[in-house]
């Protein structure tokens, strides 16, 4: 027997037309929001379970490579550094370049950017490594196994400098970032599993562990590669990508390479050998730190770089744009720095006895985090292309780091002294880039 009330009819609430719009927006939004913490979430967490998984293993090479093999080994890691010079800064105008085509609606001119950039990859890539390959083969033929070896880990090294670098710079989006970042965990697990091999064939497992997660990572990122395109390399084309990446390349090295090498300078100057080492640890534990920060960054400078594209080159709009993700990410890097400063020394103190000393070193640099957090907009730099502002940053910052560097360190510990210069310089190559984009920005209304 059915009740009065089961016989009404339901009510349908009806939504206005001109709400729709909004709403599908409002669903848009939120779906964006979930993928984009998504991607984040699972880029940081690989990243730094790779870092782990690299300390780890290098912790156990430890014990069965001596320090003659292993610096043996690695001298000849100078050809894949020299090497990098090769990309010519194609892999900056790369990283700038396509999304702006894709934000502008040229999809087509974009993959003839890419198809430039990796005909050039592969091309000088082939050519040094078979100029290398040679070489090893000579050192064979003379019994030199252990020289064709240094060379053969060299091989592999110069091909990932180049070819694996360049397909990392056409990962664009978010689910294109985690397949980036499973191939960095990729790599990192085959170099943790070569490891049980260091019990029976030492040296032949060192060669195998240098060059493993290389092989596999860059087989991986080719395989699931978002932009798959033919050989293309007309001159002209290519010189004007060249002449525009070297501009911008110049400010990178100065920024990232040449800044560490000054780093290492300063502390074996100051710290010695032993300073060294401890800055060296301090900087991997303080990167790992920094991991969040940067997956944040990651998945939002790609859209940054379209944005700038999609509204005519309105720096304003795409400064807006970042506004948000930035102060997101600098309230999480005060979480991270208050959480290294309160439980970081009792676990040095029990898993690592030995770097008790990189505490006070640690605590510093891994301030930087607050640095990497609202460093989102200074990629504005890059896809306005005004290089002499980045390479007028570069070197005040280089300026202000030696600087305080020398006037801390008779003040304070000079390990220390080195990590609050770095603080001091990347803070002013901040300012200075921030102070560029803003007189640009006025100069382009006025």
């Amino acid at each position: 027997m059915s009740s009065d009330a089961s016989k009404r009819p339901s009510r349908v609430i009806a939504i206005p037309a001109s709400f729709l719009p909004t709403i599908r927006k409002l669903m848009n939004w939120a779906s964006a929001r979930r993928r984009a913490i998504r991607s984040v979430g699972m880029i940081a967490s690989a990243s730094l379970l790779a870092t782990i998984l690299g300390v780890l293993g290098s912790l156990a090479q430890a014990h069965f490579i001596s320090p003659d093999d292993l610096g043996f080994v690695r001298k000849y890691s100078v050809v894949s550094s020299y090497a990098v010079f090769l990309n010519l800064g194609l892999f900056s105008i790369l990283h700038r370049e396509y999304p702006v085509l894709i934000g502008q609606g040229q999809p087509e001119r974009a993959r003839r950017t890419v198809a430039i950039v990796q005909s050039w990859c592969l091309l000088v890539s082939t050519v040094v490594c078979c100029i290398l390959s040679i070489i090893m083969i000579a050192e064979l033929f003379q019994g030199h196994l252990r020289e064709a070896s240094a060379w053969f880990i060299q091989i592999i090294a110069v091909w990932g400098t180049l070819y694996t670098e360049y397909l990392g710079c056409t990962y664009r989006s978010g689910q294109e970032f985690e397949r980036l970042a499973k191939g960095q965990f990729l790599s990192a697990i085959s170099g943790v599993a070569v490891v049980p091999l260091f019990w029976i064939w030492p040296f032949p497992t060192l060669v195998l562990r240098s060059v493993a997660g290389s092989i596999l990572c860059s087989l991986y990122l080719h395989v699931v590669r978002p932009v798959k395109v033919g050989w293309c390399l007309p001159l002209q084309e290519f010189s004007t990508l060249v002449k525009r990446g070297l501009r911008l390349y110049v400010g990178t090295y100065l920024r990232y390479s040449f800044w560490l090498t000054v780093e290492i300078w300063l502390m074996l100057k100051f710290a010695g050998d032993s300073g060294v080492g401890l800055f060296v640890f301090s900087k991997m534990i303080a990167t790992a730190g920094a991991q969040l920060s940067m997956a944040i960054n990651q998945v939002y400078l790609p859209r940054l770089a379209q944005k700038y594209g999609q509204n005519g080159g309105n720096v304003s709009e795409c400064l807006k744009f970042v506004v948000r993700p930035a102060l997101l990410n600098s309230g999480i890097s005060v979480l991270i720095i208050c959480g290294f400063w309160l439980f970081l020394p009792p676990l040095i103190q029990y898993a690592f006895p030995h770097y008790l000393a990189a505490v006070p070193l640690i605590r510093v640099l891994v301030l930087q985090t607050i640095l990497v957090s609202v460093s989102m907009p200074l990629y504005m730099i890059s896809i306005t292309e005004n290089y002499l502002t980045q390479i007028l940053a570069a070197i005040i910052g280089l300026a202000v780091f030696i600087g305080v560097s020398f006037a801390l360190q008779h003040q304070i510990y000079q390990g220390v002294a080195v990590a609050w210069g770095t603080l001091a310089g990347q803070a002013a190559f901040a300012m200075v880039c921030f102070f560029g984009l803003i007189v640009s920005e006025k100069r382009r209304k006025g």
